[in-house]
């Protein structure tokens, strides 16, 4: 880390090892510096289509971070239109989720996680989402007492969640949400197993879960409670 940073200090210019220092940023939390770093990348002449695609990738992400998820996906959404790939699927996927959360609309986070679902149905990551999905709007319509709904859109969240876990057992989010909803039912015993696991895994500062999360829900289970 320190000998990439007396690099860029120095002038560091490869476009390759600047969106490298950058992600690694990212992942330590340094979203500020990392955005300084997108944006020396950005300025250069010359950029490839494949370098710009990945910088725009990686500058949505970093904004999204600093909270500014409009400007993220709109970031996102350029990427999208040079190439779907399942990253951009579930970068955006994801994005269009939270924005859902914020307006109360899902209608465009439904339609283009159902394309990312289209796309690659065995996508760990992919699942996960369309599991994040369901159960953000099966909460939106318990809240407004639609308790019919509440308990569909539930169900298909487990049903998704369940499928990406078969396929990627050590994916953090979604043994994180798995011990949530368990843990909502009252299997404590399953909650713990689930949310263990997630606690042997990876928090990067990217993960929109972070440990603080897991460790907060395993005490929640344990009935310790914080704060």
């Amino acid at each position: 880390m320190h000998l990439c940073a007396i690099a860029y200090e120095a002038g560091l210019d490869r476009v390759g090892m600047l969106m490298s220092y950058g992600v690694l940023l990212m992942r330590e939390g340094a979203f500020e510096k990392a955005k300084e770093v997108f944006l020396r990348v950005h300025y250069k002449q010359g950029l490839s289509k494949e370098d710009r695609f990945d910088l725009r990738n990686n500058y949505a992400v970093c904004l999204w971070k600093l909270g500014k998820l409009d400007e993220a996906i709109a970031t996102i959404k350029r990427a999208a239109q040079d190439n779907k790939t399942t990253l951009v699927y579930t970068t955006l996927g994801l994005f269009l989720i939270l924005k859902g959360e914020e307006t109360g609309d899902f209608t465009e986070a439904v339609a283009f996680n159902n394309e990312a679902y289209d796309y690659d149905d065995e996508d760990a990551a992919i699942l996960d989402n369309i599991g994040y999905l369901h159960m953000v709007m099966a909460e939106r319509a318990k809240a407004a007492g639609e308790a019919e709904k509440a308990h569909a859109e539930r169900k298909l969240a487990y049903d998704y969640y369940t499928r990406a876990h078969k396929l990627k057992p050590r994916q953090v989010t979604t043994l994180y949400y798995l011990a949530k909803m368990l843990e909502e039912d009252g299997q404590k015993e399953r909650a713990r197993e689930f949310i263990d696991a997630a606690l042997q895994g990876s928090f990067s500062s990217i993960c929109p879960v972070s440990r603080e999360d897991a460790e907060n829900l395993r005490d929640k289970i344990e009935g310790k409670g914080r704060g």
